[in-house]
């Protein structure tokens, strides 16, 4: 897919100047609160390293991550029950690797991980319509999943409100950017569309994922885990 991201900027107007400076300076104060969080950890215990474990489990959880983000077994919720054609797909748990590094290793390295991740999915070739929406629906709804590393006693919910966040993000951006397509599905609304489909989407996928941390199995891997 072409990647239009340089070409876009040359046609914005000041108002959608204000908008991407604006996404900008999110994207400053995340960078600056994640700084800010490993400065702490690293006062907190001065002289050491991030683990070899830690790195190793943070790649690992990556890798399978974006393995995962390929294999889309399910079409959109709305499509299977047969109320309309909004298209999209819901990854195999994709999310969940992720938001569980957090859930074991805290904020600092929750977020890092997300925002990489975020990358990975703009490696696998992002649509592009305008700046503002492509840091909406990559490098915000992904970085999103670091709110996981918010719960350490909590993974299910962690998982949900990781997963809304991105949610939210997309419906802002499809409400913004995507609203011409809300007719051609049906809808009247704008915000119904974006809700529609990205609740069939990731909002479904979501689900699948907390529902996948409430398994006892899975929960007692994890806590063997946490425990080494």
């Amino acid at each position: 897919m072409k990647f239009v991201l340089f070409e876009k900027l040359a046609e914005l107007t000041p108002a959608e100047w204000a908008m991407l400076a604006a996404a900008l300076l999110l994207a400053a104060a995340l960078a600056y609160v994640l700084v800010r969080l490993a400065r702490k950890r690293r006062e907190e215990t001065p002289g050491r390293r991030i683990p070899a474990r830690v790195l190793a489990q943070g790649a690992l959880c990556l890798a399978i991550a974006f393995v995962l983000s390929y294999f889309k077994p399910l079409k959109s919720l709305y499509m299977l029950l047969g109320l309309g054609t909004l298209g999209g797909s819901v990854t195999l748990c994709s999310m969940l690797p992720v938001v569980l590094f957090g859930y074991l290793y805290g904020p600092a390295y929750g977020f890092t991980a997300a925002f990489a991740y975020s990358l990975l999915q703009i490696a696998q070739g992002p649509y592009v319509v305008h700046p503002v929406q492509f840091a909406l629906d990559y490098l915000f709804a992904f970085t999103a999943l670091g709110l996981g590393s918010l719960f350490p006693k909590n993974l299910p919910l962690g998982m949900a409100v990781s997963g809304l966040a991105r949610v939210a993000c997309s419906v802002i951006s499809g409400v913004v950017f995507f609203a011409e397509y809300a007719a051609e599905a049906g809808y009247q609304s704008a915000l119904w569309y974006s809700l529609a489909y990205n609740g069939s989407t990731v909002g479904v996928e979501t689900a699948l994922c907390v529902l996948v941390a409430l398994l006892p199995p899975v929960k007692r891997a994890i806590g063997q885990i946490k425990r080494t």
